[in-house]
């Protein structure tokens, strides 16, 4: 399958040697946004034998299990929390792409293809990347998995004997192929790296000496078990989907106010909103700048009368309570141009209101 824009390349590490003397870390966690705006289905290419003359059926039947098992892992995580109406929100598609199926173009539903390989062709990536997903400017996701093991191997000359990195004929096991599955997976659905601003406790946690509080942690761990989606893993797709999960907005009632309808008693100004207040709001939905940040640009435009709003609840603060998911959504879909500005504006509108966003 060929990609035609390439926005992003996020992959799956290898775990390193890493050593830094620090007192103390922070934890960053990225999310993209929102990816997908009906029920995923993702896709996997059926590996054949001719493509590795190492491959044997049992590996064949291995790595289609993994692809399986990483889809049913972040559905049943997702859904565990969920009552009788609402589990089918949080459905995802699954389906084993045939050679018939490609010949017939039946790709073309996919949202996310899942392809196997036994090694990377790019040398950046050699002996250091399990996998990596790759986005274009549409809904469609490509991941791409190395399932061949890698060894250290002995070669020499005729003065020297060099021990070095290579791939070995064996692929890795069932647990690895699964849980960095499952993290790719983690990605296509709009999740960054979890990873801490210490190299020595990414290390820590790649070695599987510290459990990571997250399946996003940037380094493979080589304890696989300890690989898992965590809490705050379903936290984060939750914070960026609605209430409906992957369902369109319009096919249940939402369970939080959709800023779109909410009724104002005035029409936004005439001068329209300054393009970094829209820059902002798209980093903001990505997580690249903190709600403070966001925040401080909604007050520069109530203050200039962009955004006008009666009855504003005076605060010292900027917000008290945590802005809902459904405004960072209407951030990322506004910044994409997929609602207008009114209807951001009358989002924020709300949030000012109800006091959600405090004005000095």
């Amino acid at each position: 399958m060929k990609i035609i824009i390439i926005l992003f390349a996020i992959g799956f590490l290898l775990s390193i040697n890493l050593v830094h003397d620090s007192f103390g870390y922070n934890i960053e966690y990225k999310i993209f946004g929102r990816q997908f705006f009906d029920t995923p289905l993702v896709c996997t290419y059926q590996p054949t034998l001719e493509q590795d003359p190492y491959l044997k059926q049992w590996g064949v039947d291995r790595l289609e299990e993994s692809a399986r098992l990483a889809v049913q892992d972040w559905q049943s995580a997702l859904q565990v929390q969920e009552g009788k109406n609402t589990k089918d929100n949080w459905k995802i598609n699954y389906k084993l792409l045939t050679e018939k199926d490609a010949q017939n173009n039946l790709q073309k539903d996919c949202n996310i293809i899942i392809e196997f390989h036994p090694m990377p062709t790019e040398k950046n990536e050699m002996y250091r990347v399990l996998g990596v997903t790759y986005s274009n400017d549409s809904s469609f996701k490509l991941i791409k998995i190395y399932y061949r093991d890698i060894q250290i191997c002995k070669t020499s000359d005729e003065k020297y004997i060099y021990y070095s990195a290579c791939y070995g004929e064996d692929m890795l096991m069932s647990e690895k192929l699964r849980t960095t599955i499952t993290h790719e997976i983690g990605h296509a659905l709009g999740l960054g790296h979890y990873q801490a601003d210490d190299p020595e406790v990414n290390s820590v946690w790649a070695k599987g000496l510290v459990d990571a509080e997250s399946i996003m942690a940037v380094f493979s761990h080589e304890n696989s078990k300890l690989m898992k989606i965590k809490p705050i893993d379903v936290q984060k797709i939750k914070s960026i989907y609605t209430p409906n999960g992957f369902k369109p907005i319009n096919t249940t009632v939402a369970e939080t106010p959709q800023p779109i309808f909410e009724p104002i008693s005035e029409k936004p100004a005439e001068q329209g909103i300054p393009e970094w207040i829209k820059q902002n709001a798209k980093w903001w939905s990505s997580g690249t700048i903190t709600d403070r940040d966001f925040v401080v640009g909604i007050q520069y435009l109530v203050q200039k009368d962009i955004i006008k709003v009666s009855q504003v609840r005076e605060s010292t603060g900027i917000f008290t309570q945590e802005i809902p998911s459904w405004v960072r959504n209407n951030a990322k879909w506004w910044s994409e141009d997929k609602i207008t500005e009114a209807d951001f504006i009358s989002g924020i509108e709300h949030l000012v209101k109800i006091g959600i966003i405090k004005i000095n």
